[in-house]
């Protein structure tokens, strides 16, 4: 079997870590042709910045063409005119590239391809009237989708009250090297102290991630230290401001940019919990998936697909509610070796290859 798949690879942002550990996986079991982007937004609309410092990968029975332009529309055509497979597989997660995408399927469809979407946001993160067209506009092509979560599936329905098919297949762990310093080499080196108790905040900083909910919690414990590691999508003012406010600047470290792999695997090692306090969201996260990969014990919100990120009810907190998120972290520092052990076990059920099995299924393959 031969499909072709639409999503982004390094060293392009967006979906690539999840794309990449896919497509490794699929192509052990079906020949792709990959189309993806050499230049996906402007840069004004993307805060973290459209690159990393990776290379393009080189995967057998993988051929790349990363040639889209969000400005060439001529590349958009092209590639609805190229794609010769009968399956088309479209990672979709973002509403500014849905003129590209609408192009591409627009012109895929007339020539009678199936398209299968992949629905990594059910909705836009920031509300929108404009958006959320925009998304639909995307989303209403496609012939069959996946979703990461059963959460999410009914999330999708009740936006849609589509009758087309619906398969539920997990976000796999995003794979990244351990660090190989240890945990005590690494506590010296972050200036922490060894009765610290220390809490991981990791990812873009948006405001629907509930970082200022977790500040006031951070407030409220003892002995614990808050990393906070990620690029702020606008100003840090405001939570500087908390800071201040809650008088918790000692226990604040801050990374507020890319943060490269092997510096993350050092604050995920250094690190005994992390938390995901997110205060609404509509898909699943590709932060918690690199949370699984480094076997960390999670407190995650009650919204999405975060719950899916954990097997113990006790590490679930209401969104929006600081003491109950309090007392969810409480409790996780009372409790790591046994979450660590969750964790484990969750990354096992969240494996490349049980992902790609099932979506070859999807595929009919």
């Amino acid at each position: 079997m031969k499909i072709s798949m639409i999503s982004t690879l390094p060293p392009i942002k967006g979906l690539s870590p999840y794309t990449l550990n896919l497509i490794k996986d699929l192509s052990k079991k079906c020949e792709i042709d990959f189309y993806g982007f050499k230049k996906i937004y402007p840069e004004f609309f993307y805060p973290g910045g459209t690159k990393t410092n990776e290379e393009e990968p080189k995967i057998k029975n993988v051929n790349i063409m990363n040639y889209l332009k969000w400005y060439n529309f001529f590349s958009w055509i092209k590639t609805g005119f190229q794609i010769d497979t009968e399956i088309i597989h479209a990672q979709w997660w973002s509403w500014l590239l849905a003129p590209i995408y609408s192009t591409i399927l627009k012109i895929a469809k007339f020539r009678g391809k199936k398209i299968i979407m992949t629905i990594h946001n059910v909705k836009p993160h920031e509300k929108s009237w404009i958006k959320n067209k925009l998304n639909s506009s995307v989303i209403n092509l496609a012939d069959e989708y996946i979703v990461h979560s059963e959460d999410n599936k009914k999330q999708f329905l009740d936006l849609t009250n589509t009758t087309k098919k619906i398969h539920v297949i997990p976000h796999g762990i995003i794979k990244m090297e351990k660090s190989n310093k240890t945990k005590k080499e690494l506590i010296k080196e972050y200036n922490f102290n060894n009765k610290d108790k220390i809490i991981l905040f990791f990812g873009n900083i948006r405001e629907y991630k509930g970082l200022d909910i977790l500040l006031e919690v951070v407030s409220k414990i003892k002995n614990i230290k808050l990393i906070i590691a990620g690029k702020p999508w606008g100003s840090f003012e405001g939570y500087d401001e908390l800071i201040k406010k809650y008088k918790i600047n000692n226990k604040i470290i801050k990374f507020l940019d890319f943060i490269p792999n092997d510096k993350l695997a050092e604050l995920f090692k250094v690190s005994d919990l992390v938390v995901y306090p997110y205060k609404e969201f509509e898909a699943s996260s590709g932060a918690g998936a690199v949370a699984l990969n480094f076997e960390k014990p999670i407190v995650v919100t009650n919204v999405g697909g975060l719950p899916e990120l954990v097997k113990d009810k006790n590490v679930i907190s209401k969104p929006n509610d600081v003491e109950d998120l309090f007392n969810k972290i409480e409790y996780a520092l009372k409790n790591i070796k046994k979450l660590e052990e969750d964790s484990k076990e969750k990354a096992k059920e969240f494996s490349w290859d049980k992902i790609a099995e099932k979506t070859m299924e999807v595929y009919g393959g």
